[in-house]
């Protein structure tokens, strides 16, 4: 059975209600981590060289690749909660005990792809370096968010069909990081745009997290989250399952004779 996107975010929320406050701490755990290393390291490796430049993207590239640990750590963590199974704080460290290379081989990859995706906006990064003027500026500014939406298009579609590969490397620890991405563009395989429209649904909620100054950012990731998740049980035959186990009870439920009372609880 395939849900629609509206009952993937709303098995979501079911799922979620009363289960916010762990992952959002988690989450902004990860933030605080990631803003004070960018501090760190803008202070160690300061100035316009060449040297300093390159130093500092080869830090900030390790940092991203230990910091995938944690982001899968995160992912077990919803994925507990889409099971109804317990999950604390702790779940954010539970891949640095499970071969973490092979979360780092992933993200690396997905790095390695995302880099490539952002070549025009490199290219326009370099004419608005080279704009002295405010003029020169607002000419160049079109051309920049151009090259901005068309690199981040580009990295959507290239990466979508591996956005499964951690959750694979999780329910499968003897799982190598190849297989983790050709298993999740297996699974994904007539379903991409299913995953882009669950995507797009989030737009609007996009819009408001501008309007909020970013402060309602962790609570739609959440719920980003834990709607991929259950497309992810869908598509592994978890939900199915699930509604094998369920469906004997609702039939007996189904036979029994409505009372006036469930039917205005119902209603």
């Amino acid at each position: 059975m395939k849900y629609t996107g509206k009952e993937l975010k709303c098995r979501a929320r079911e799922r979620m209600k009363g289960n916010y406050l762990v992952p959002i701490m988690a989450a902004v755990s990860i933030a605080l981590l990631t803003f004070a290393f960018a501090c760190m390291i803008s202070l160690i490796f300061r100035g316009n060289s060449t040297l300093a430049l390159v130093l500092n993207q080869l830090a900030s590239l390790i940092f991203s690749l230990i910091l995938s640990v944690f982001m899968a750590g995160i992912c077990y963590m919803y994925l507990n909660i889409g099971r109804k199974k317990t999950y604390s704080m702790d779940d954010i460290f539970y891949m640095f005990h499970r071969d973490p290379d092979r979360v780092i081989v992933v993200c690396f990859v997905l790095t390695l792809i995302n880099m490539i995706c952002s070549i025009p906006l490199y290219m326009v990064q370099g004419l608005v370096m080279k704009a002295d003027t405010p003029e020169k500026v607002l000419q160049v500014f079109p051309v920049l968010l151009g090259a901005m939406c068309l690199s981040g298009v580009l990295n959507l579609f290239v990466t979508l069909p591996f956005a499964f590969s951690y959750m694979l490397l999780i329910d499968n620890p003897q799982m190598s990081a190849a297989d983790a991405l050709k298993g999740s563009a297996f699974m994904l395989r007539g379903n991409k745009l299913r995953l882009c429209r669950l995507y797009l649904s989030f737009f609007g909620m996009g819009v408001l997290v501008v309007l909020s100054g970013f402060v309602a950012a962790i609570w739609v990731e959440a719920y980003l989250q834990a709607s991929m998740v259950q497309l992810y049980m869908e598509l592994n035959g978890e939900l199915a399952q699930e509604g094998q186990i369920d469906y004997p009870q609702q039939k007996e439920r189904d036979l029994l004779p409505v009372r006036a009372d469930d039917y205005n609880a119902e209603a």
